[in-house]
């Protein structure tokens, strides 16, 4: 057999070892697609970019690994959703090109999708704009449409399975082939320490082990839609079982506690979608679609930014000052909200970007050449954001003249907060230092700023080897029981796993 064949023998339990082999087909021939790389990995398949010779394109090849081979049952259904799933043609779609065998390896070959997922879009991104959520969740919901009235069951809708192109558009993949893993994933519920995955979108008619239809990808469909605007899935745990469980019981906190800025009527559908009773969401995709255009109509203007329903900001500012009375815990809380209203209200300052035809969805944009001083503050915040980790953009902001509203005030400390990011990004711990410094200083005042100056000061003493004390500020961190911003976070769960290996201890 020629060195660019492939033979099905990678990845079978090694005799000395009793693990499997490497299996990597890279620089391999299938048929007439050239192997040139992988570029994802799952319990079920390999997924490889390669060239299409006749045609001149890429595409992604998902190539089921050779331990699923001796089971022809598993073969054959392999093939069979495959087939169903090329049937569906829609933009939001990822296209299914052909099937193909090759030295007893199955594979299928597909669209090739530029860009990332939604799950590494909101791990950079956080909570999510509603006019982005909306325009995600209409595309995803025609998507549903068109395999509904195909007769298809999608069965994982999760953010890994939404691929997001560069201009925007969004696409859902893996139709049909979640149900060849699902007994794989039910046993994987009673495994310590799975905290991701299907579990934390899986329907309860799927936990309970009963039949699934389009309403059952719709649960998972809201699951994934709360998760967008909360910053977080409708319920966690401390293993997949646990989170599989209260899908079955429990109902969701209401996302209006999480993200006061988003109209109610955004939230109802939601909850909507996430009815324990399958009868009580919507009938179809089509019910659903019709009410998502309806929602862009009336709270989206033509620009993609907020038309209505943005807190003010003489409201927030009286609940800011309500909030002086109550209890820590919960002015903590009251001021996470309002930091989400204003996050919310500097979209709407500057050009809505959920609906650009440039790139919304790009890592990092390259910065200019020179800063440009905006009207505003929120216009300047809203270019440092389009900026991506450029550090003149972000002192920008920091360094704008100050509004004697004192409004503005909330967008420039979380300028400082990316800013020290930044620093750590690039090994300029003292820089970070004196943000965090300043943040925990003025904490007293300001639990976001003592929430994240903690956080801060945690990194940076487990960067320095500094694990005890690391531990220490962690611990009271989780105490106060504070709401981080996504990336620093990370950071913390980074600077936790150091502490434990330093310390002897378990993370």
């Amino acid at each position: 057999m020629s060195a660019g064949n492939v033979t099905p023998s990678s990845g079978n339990p090694s005799p000395a070892t009793g693990t499997a082999e490497p299996f990597d087909l890279t620089g391999k021939t299938l048929g007439e697609f050239q192997i040139l790389r992988r570029i994802g990995k799952g319990g079920m398949a390999e997924v490889y970019l390669a060239d299409q010779t006749t045609l001149q394109r890429q595409v992604a090849i998902k190539v089921l690994r050779p331990e699923f081979l001796a089971d022809a049952t598993y073969v054959k259904r392999f093939r069979h959703e495959a087939t169903a799933a090329g049937g569906l043609n829609h933009p939001n779609i990822v296209q299914v090109y052909s099937i193909g065998e090759q030295d007893g390896l199955q594979y299928i070959a597909q669209e090739y999708v530029r860009g990332g997922n939604l799950r590494e879009f909101m791990r950079r991104k956080g909570t999510l704009e509603v006019p982005l959520v909306l325009h995600i969740l209409r595309q995803v919901a025609a998507a549903l449409q068109v395999a509904c009235n195909s007769g298809i069951v999608h069965r994982d809708i999760k953010p890994e399975n939404i691929l997001l192109t560069k201009k925007g558009e969004a696409k859902v993949a893996d139709f049909g082939l979640a149900q060849l893993t699902q007994q794989g994933e039910r046993v994987e519920l009673t495994q310590v320490g799975v905290t991701m995955g299907t579990p934390l979108y899986m329907s309860p008619e799927q936990v309970g082990g009963k039949g699934v239809d389009h309403r059952s990808d719709q649960y998972s469909f809201g699951a994934m839609a709360y998760h967008m605007l909360a910053g977080k899935p409708p319920f966690t745990g401390e293993n997949a079982l646990a989170i599989a469980v209260q899908h079955l019981n429990n109902q969701p906190k209401p996302l209006l506690e999480w993200r006061p800025d988003v109209p109610q009527a955004v939230c109802n559908l939601i909850h909507k979608m996430m009815e324990k009773d399958r009868d009580d969401r919507f009938a179809d995709p089509q019910a659903l679609l019709t009410e998502l255009k309806l929602l862009q109509k009336q709270f989206v203007g033509k620009d993609g930014t907020m038309s209505q329903s943005v807190p003010s900001m003489k409201a927030v500012s009286a609940r800011r000052r309500i909030s002086l009375t109550l209890d820590r815990p919960l002015r903590r809380q009251l001021g996470r909200m309002a930091l989400f209203a204003v996050m919310i209200a500097l979209a709407a300052a500057g050009v809505g970007w959920a609906m650009r035809t440039g790139d919304p969805f790009a890592k990092e944009a390259l910065p200019d050449p020179a800063v440009p001083h905006e009207p505003s503050i929120a216009a300047q915040y809203f270019h440092a954001m389009r900026s991506g980790d450029d550090e003149l953009a972000w002192k920008a902001v920091v360094d704008y003249p100050p509004d004697p509203t004192g409004r503005p005030e909330m967008d420039r400390q979380s300028a400082e907060l990316r800013l020290a990011i930044i620093y750590l990004k690039h090994g300029q711990r003292d820089k970070a230092a004196e943000i965090f410094q300043r943040f925990k200083h003025d904490g007293v005042a300001n639990p976001w700023k003592l929430d994240h100056g903690l956080a801060g000061e945690a990194i940076i003493a487990s960067l320095r080897g500094e694990h005890a004390a690391s531990k220490s500020s962690i611990d009271q961190l989780d105490r106060q029981n504070g709401k981080l911003d996504a990336r620093l976070s990370l950071l913390v769960d980074e600077a936790r796993v150091r502490n434990a290996a330093a310390l002897n201890k378990t993370p």
